[in-house]
């Protein structure tokens, strides 16, 4: 796992949009939980809970899954420029077996992820100690469907770049797919609470819901749907990936 590790490391470093997109939102996260402090509704519609556990993790995962289309925007760019510059079949060259050659791709999907998530935790952390709560484990089950939550929307992007091996169409694609179902939603609320991305994005609810608004499922439900889905555009990555010449 290290070696394949190391071998994707070496082609994702020269990625000039992964650095960018990783350090707006390195920055971003904690300064835009930070002014929510700032604004002029603040007091009418938080307090200061928000900064303290369980409800630190939350708001942090929350406003961090907003990054989550924009993140997987590097997951397109990498395997589509994977497929455009044959890069795949020179690995394949190099000793590299194809089983191997998968399994590295859905490591980097993981890792990201993992890096993702384990920033957010990072950040929920320094903002909870610093205003004095000490109940730490309290809220952190919103950690772990955060996790879920990135890997689906990471694996997802990964499965579009492989079917539609286009950066430009997948791109549009990727972003399309939240927008749609969102659509959807207007006209049949009641079913699209079920769609694959928006069960992913309803794993991070919005803290304070509109009066009269409810999920459709409880939280278990919610996280097992989503976790079902992104095995599934796992499954289905894999099955391109084995079926096609590289």
């Amino acid at each position: 796992m290290i070696r394949l590790l190391e071998i994707e490391w070496l082609k994702l470093k020269k990625l000039n949009t992964l650095k960018v997109i990783l350090l707006v939102y390195a920055v971003l996260l904690p300064l835009i939980f930070y002014c929510l402090s700032l604004t002029d509704g603040y007091n009418m519609l938080f307090d200061r809970h928000i900064y303290q556990f369980p409800d630190v993790y939350h708001y942090v995962t929350y406003i961090s899954s907003f990054f989550n289309l924009l993140i997987g925007v590097i997951i397109v760019v990498f395997t589509c420029n994977e497929i455009k510059y044959k890069t795949q079949r020179q690995n394949l060259i190099d000793g590299l077996s194809k089983k191997e050659l998968i399994l590295s791709k859905f490591y980097v999907v993981v890792v990201l992820s993992l890096v993702i998530t384990l920033y957010a935790f990072i950040i929920s952390l320094i903002f909870g100690f610093v205003n004095d709560s000490t109940d730490m484990f309290n809220g952190i089950r919103y950690i772990a469907y955060y996790q879920i939550s990135t890997f689906g929307y990471f694996i997802f992007a990964f499965f579009l770049s492989n079917l539609l091996k286009n950066p430009a169409l997948s791109i549009v694609f990727y972003l399309l797919s939240t927008f749609l179902e969102g659509m959807t939603g207007l006209f049949a609320k009641e079913y699209s609470q079920f769609f694959p991305l928006s069960t992913l994005s309803n794993l991070i609810p919005m803290p304070v819901l509109p009066d009269g608004f409810e999920y459709a499922m409880t939280e278990g439900q919610t996280a097992s749907l989503g976790l079902f889905y992104a095995l599934g555009f796992m499954f289905l990555s894999y099955y391109i990936l084995t079926k096609r010449d590289v």
